[in-house]
C-alpha cells in the first residue's frame, strides 16, 4: 500500500526543475509512473513528493520537422505505437513500442519514463540507437542535446542530474535506401533480447549497416566494431563473421545471468538472432517478434 504523497503540478520545464532543486531526494518526477508506481508499491523506492509533469503542454508534442521526428518525453508509447506519422518515418520504432508489456502498460507508460529508468529489459531504446536518436533536457538554467547512446551510463542510470528532465526525443529517419528491423526474445512480456538492425545494400555486398543489441546487459548498445567488419561484406559473409563475435559481445554488452535467462545463452542467441535480423533487414520482409 502506499503511503500519503504531495503532489506538484508545474506547467513548465524551470518550474519542475526548480522543484527538483528544492525538495531534493524527497521527489520525484511522475509522468505515466509504470516502473515508478510499481517500486513504490513494492517497497523498493520511497518519496515524498511526485512531480506530476503531465500539465507542462510541449511534452506532449508530437511532429515531424522535416529532418527528424520530435517527441516530447510524455507521449505514451501507445501513441507512438499507432500515430501515422511514426509509422511512416521510423516504422521499426513503431513496431519496437507495440511490443512494450502490454497495452494497458502502454497507454499508461511514457516514452521519457521508459528511456529515464531505463530498465535492460526494455524495447525502445535498441531501435532508437540505430536511428542515431538523441535526447534534450532541459533544467531552470537551460537545456542541452545529448546523443542518445551517450545519455544511457549504466544500468538504471542515465546522464540526467539531480535538477534536470528529459523534454524530447529527437529521432532523425534512416538514410534512404536503408532498410531496417527488429527482432526479440521474450518471457513474461520482458525482452530477454533485442536486436535491431539497418543495412543498406549496393547489389549483394553491405554498404552501410547500424546494429544495436538491447536487454543482454546492463544497457542497450550500438556494435560499432561489427558493424566495420561486415561492411563490405556479402550477408554470407556477414553471418559468418557474427557467429564468430561471442567472445566480442561477452566482453562488449556484459551479460548477466537471471529468471529471463542464462548469460550463455543470451550470447548464443545474440549471434543467431543478429543474423536473422540482418537477413530481415536485407530481405525487407518486415519486422518479427522471436
Amino acid at each position: 500500500m502506499l503511503e500519503s504523497l504531495r503532489l506538484l503540478q508545474p506547467t513548465t520545464v524551470p518550474e519542475a526543475s526548480a522543484a527538483l532543486d528544492e525538495l531534493g531526494e524527497s521527489a520525484k518526477i511522475y509522468a505515466g509512473g509504470a516502473e515508478l508506481l510499481l517500486l513504490m508499491r513494492h517497497g523498493l523506492l520511497r518519496t515524498e513528493f511526485l512531480i506530476d509533469v503531465k500539465k507542462i503542454a510541449r511534452l506532449h508534442n508530437l511532429a515531424w520537422d522535416g529532418e527528424a521526428l520530435r517527441i516530447g518525453s510524455c507521449v505514451t508509447h501507445r501513441t507512438l505505437e499507432t500515430a501515422p506519422i511514426i509509422l511512416e518515418h521510423a516504422p521499426t520504432f513503431a513496431y519496437a513500442e507495440s511490443q512494450v508489456a502490454n497495452v494497458r502498460v502502454r497507454n499508461q507508460g511514457t516514452l521519457g519514463g521508459n528511456l529515464c529508468f531505463n530498465d535492460p529489459h526494455s524495447d525502445p531504446a535498441t531501435v532508437l540507437l540505430v536511428h542515431n536518436a538523441s535526447v534534450r533536457i532541459g533544467s531552470q538554467t537551460g537545456e542541452r542535446q545529448l546523443s542518445l547512446e551517450d545519455f544511457f551510463l549504466d544500468m538504471y542510470a542515465t546522464a540526467l542530474e539531480t535538477n534536470e528532465l528529459l523534454v524530447e526525443v529527437q529521432i532523425p529517419p534512416l538514410p534512404a535506401g536503408m532498410k531496417s528491423a527488429y527482432l526479440r526474445l521474450h518471457r513474461f512480456q520482458r525482452p530477454t533480447l533485442g536486436v535491431a538492425v539497418a543495412v543498406k545494400m549496393d547489389k549483394e555486398i553491405i554498404e552501410e549497416t547500424r546494429i544495436a543489441i538491447g536487454c543482454v546487459g546492463p544497457r542497450a548498445q550500438r556494435l560499432r566494431e561489427i558493424e566495420a567488419k561486415i561492411r563490405g561484406a556479402t550477408l554470407g559473409d556477414a553471418e559468418k563473421i557474427v557467429a564468430e563475435q561471442k567472445n566480442y559481445f561477452r566482453e562488449l554488452l556484459r551479460p548477466v545471468d537471471d529468471l529471463l535467462g542464462s548469460s550463455e545463452y543470451k550470447l548464443y542467441m545474440t549471434c543467431v538472432l543478429l543474423a536473422r535480423a540482418l537477413e530481415s533487414a536485407i530481405q525487407g520482409s518486415g519486422n518479427g517478434a522471436r
